[in-house]
């Protein structure tokens, strides 16, 4: 009996352990990696890019703020566009329909009509993603802000911190019989 009491106690020490560490890398800054910002107008049925990122990992967050005077659709994609040249001028070749047909590349949607909208996404696994701002083609002319940010983290910080806030507890459960095992010995000698 005393050598699992002494066993679990240990195991619930580095469990207290780990917990400190996680929370102690869940506290480190995130560092700015790419910042964005711009404004335009949207004629009906226009589109514009306002991001796009391959390989967008769990440790990078994007977060977006996008003002529009108007009515226009955000969309996150999980799509990478190519630059090509279109119009004699480079741009990103897209169309709203791939939308229709290809619904499951919709991350998140959400129309936004005289106001600011602000929204961030840390992605669960390695992914593309494209923020796309668009009007509607039976819209009206829509004038519209926005501010791209993309920040990196050692760790998902919503991760980390939902292993350490489990940890924690176990770790004290398991170790309160050893330490107080230990500490009646301790007393016992004195």
């Amino acid at each position: 009996m005393k050598l699992w009491t002494t066993v679990l106690g240990r195991l619930g020490t580095v469990f207290i352990a780990i917990s400190l560490a996680l929370l102690l890398v869940s506290i480190i800054p995130q560092i700015q990696m790419f910042r964005s910002e711009g404004a335009g107008s949207l004629l009906p049925g226009g589109i514009r890019v306002v991001f796009n990122q391959p390989n967008l990992t769990p440790q990078e967050e994007v977060q977006l703020t996008v003002t529009v005077e108007g009515k226009a659709t955000v969309y996150l994609l999980e799509m990478n566009l190519e630059l090509q040249m279109v119009n004699g001028t480079f741009d990103y070749a897209f169309d709203v329909t791939d939308l229709q047909e290809n619904s499951d590349l919709i991350i998140w949607e959400h129309e936004v009509e005289n106001e600011e909208y602000k929204r961030s996404y840390t992605p669960t696994r390695l992914m593309n993603a494209t923020i796309v701002v668009y009007n509607k083609p039976d819209s009206e002319n829509a004038y519209f802000q926005y501010e791209v940010t993309l920040t990196s983290s050692l760790a998902p910080k919503e991760k980390v911190l939902t292993i350490a806030y489990f940890a924690a507890p176990i770790g004290i459960i398991l170790a309160i019989p050893w330490l107080l095992n230990f500490w009646k010995q301790r007393k016992t000698k004195k």
